[in-house]
């Protein structure tokens, strides 16, 4: 039976439908989706439930269905085996007396912290290649990635910078950027690159850090 789209839908380049596609192929491909999560039993349906409930406090159910996208009937299905095996408790909730709270147990914190670990494990293997400023891109990519396409999710907090001494290799990696930056965005050639090498050795060999640390 034919589909009416919305005007809004229609819009929409093909190409761009093409490229949110192509990206949604690869990522589920380079994150593991396809195979068994994070080498485990359990589908990630399950595994992002467990999460949910590891990280949240006073969730009832039918919250949990809104916030993941989930069949109420499915999620029931989850959450009755996840009592079988002992992983969650229900009390009444305060709020609704027809609704419960559900608490992970001991079991189910036990249950999910190697899946946890694994998927930390498995986000730094997959940035591990990258050189620390590429690194910095990706994430900054899939961070305006997920502000535009939910303006209403939470912000990561605000960075703490901390000033350390500079490290065997540090100040090579400025000599580096200085070069790359500069002819990149000006042309200009490795005069500028000795230049800023220069002033680097003379600031190593002559550094004072009594006078020269903030």
């Amino acid at each position: 039976m034919p589909t009416t789209e919305s005007p809004a839908v229609s819009a929409v380049p093909v190409e761009a439908v093409k490229a949110v596609r192509r990206f949604n192929r690869f990522f589920t491909r380079q994150a593991g989706v396809l195979e068994p999560y994070l080498g485990g039993a359990l589908p990630l349906t399950e595994v992002r439930v467990l999460y949910e409930l590891a990280h949240r406090d006073a969730l009832v159910a039918t919250d949990l269905a809104r916030e993941l996208g989930l069949d109420g009937g499915y999620l029931s299905r989850i959450l009755k085996r996840f009592e079988t095996e002992g992983w969650i408790v229900r009390s009444p909730s305060p709020r609704d007396a027809r609704q419960s709270l559900l608490t992970l147990t001991e079991a189910g914190h036990a249950a999910f912290a190697p899946l946890q670990q694994k998927s930390r494990e498995e986000a730094a293997a997959l940035l591990a290649p990258l050189p620390p400023r590429e690194r910095e891109q990706v994430v900054e990519a899939m961070g305006r990635i997920e502000r535009l396409l939910d303006p209403a999710a939470p912000r990561a907090p605000t960075r703490t910078v901390v000033l350390r001494d500079p490290k065997p290799g540090d100040m090579g990696w400025v000599v580096q950027q200085h070069g790359e930056l500069y002819a990149r965005e000006y042309g200009w050639n490795s005069e500028f690159e000795a230049l800023v090498a220069e002033i680097v050795a003379q600031y190593l060999r002559k550094f004072q850090p009594e006078w020269e640390k903030g």
